[in-house]
C-alpha cells in the first residue's frame, strides 16, 4: 500500500488494527510522512472551523429577524434559506471561500530558524524572515539565493512569501518558474500552492489543470486535490 494512503484511510475511520501500527510507526520514524499528516489534518480543521462559523453567523441572523414567528414557520423558513445557500454554492465558485479553505502556511521544512549574532548565512536569514512572518525580507533573501544557486527550495519559498503578502500574480510568476518535468520532492507542492494561486486569481480552468494532474499520481496533495477538484467541478 503506498504510505500516504494510511493518512486517506486514518481521516475515514477504516485502518485496520494492522495499519493502525504501520501508520503510528510512520508517524514516528517518518518525518515526511508526518508532515503531511500535520498539514491535512490542519486543512480538514480549518475546513470544520469555517464550517461551523458560517452555520453560526447564519442561525444567528435568523434568531435576530425572526424571533416573534413560530418555531415550526422558523425551521421551514431556514431549511429554505439553507437550501438555497447549497444551492449558490455549488453553481457559482465562491473562489476566496475556497481558497481560504484550502490555503495553509507551508512550513520550513529545509533549516533550523535560529540565527546567531556571527550567523552571517543567507539560507539562515531567508528562513529566519519566513518563520517569523516578515515575508517581505523572506522574498528579498530568498531571490537572491535562487538568483545565486537556482535552488528549487529558494524558489518555493519565494512564492510562498508573496502569497503571504498577496502579491498572488507575481507569485504564480514564481511558481511557474519552477520545472514540472523534474518530478522532484517539491513538485507536487508547487503544483498545489499553483492550483490555488489560480483559484485566488479566479482563473477556474488552470487551477483545475493542475488538480487533475495532481490526482493522477501518488503524491502528499493527491487527496487535497481530489476534494478541492470536486468542489470546482
Amino acid at each position: 500500500m503506498e504510505k500516504y494512503s494510511y493518512i486517506e484511510k486514518y481521516f475515514e475511520g477504516t485502518l485496520s488494527s494492522e495499519e493502525e501500527i504501520i501508520f503510528q510507526n510512520l508517524l514516528a520514524e517518518d518525518n515526511d510522512f508526518a508532515m503531511v499528516f500535520e498539514y491535512e489534518k490542519n486543512v480538514k480543521k480549518a475546513i470544520t472551523l469555517n464550517e461551523r462559523k458560517a452555520l453560526k453567523q447564519k442561525i444567528q441572523s435568523f434568531e435576530k429577524s425572526k424571533k416573534s414567528y413560530k418555531w415550526l414557520y422558523i425551521a421551514a423558513s431556514f431549511a429554505v434559506l439553507l437550501g438555497f445557500f447549497i444551492w449558490t454554492i455549488f453553481l457559482n465558485t465562491n473562489y476566496d471561500s475556497l481558497y481560504n479553505e484550502y490555503y495553509q502556511t507551508y512550513p520550513n521544512t529545509i533549516a533550523p530558524t535560529v540565527r546567531g549574532e556571527n550567523n552571517t548565512d543567507l539560507k539562515s536569514d531567508a528562513f529566519y524572515a519566513y518563520d517569523s512572518g516578515d515575508y517581505k525580507e523572506a522574498i528579498v533573501l530568498f531571490s537572491e539565493i535562487y538568483t545565486k544557486d537556482g535552488d528549487d527550495y529558494a524558489l518555493f519559498y519565494k512564492a510562498l512569501s508573496l502569497m503571504e503578502t498577496q502579491k498572488y500574480q507575481e507569485a504564480l510568476t514564481t511558481l511557474n518558474l519552477h520545472d514540472y518535468t523534474k518530478e522532484n520532492t517539491f513538485t507536487p507542492f508547487f503544483r498545489w500552492y499553483a492550483a490555488l494561486t489560480n483559484l485566488k486569481l479566479k482563473n477556474k480552468k488552470d487551477a483545475t489543470q493542475l488538480l487533475e494532474k495532481l490526482t493522477q499520481t501518488d503524491n502528499p496533495q493527491k487527496e487535497a486535490a481530489t476534494r478541492l477538484l470536486s468542489e470546482l467541478q
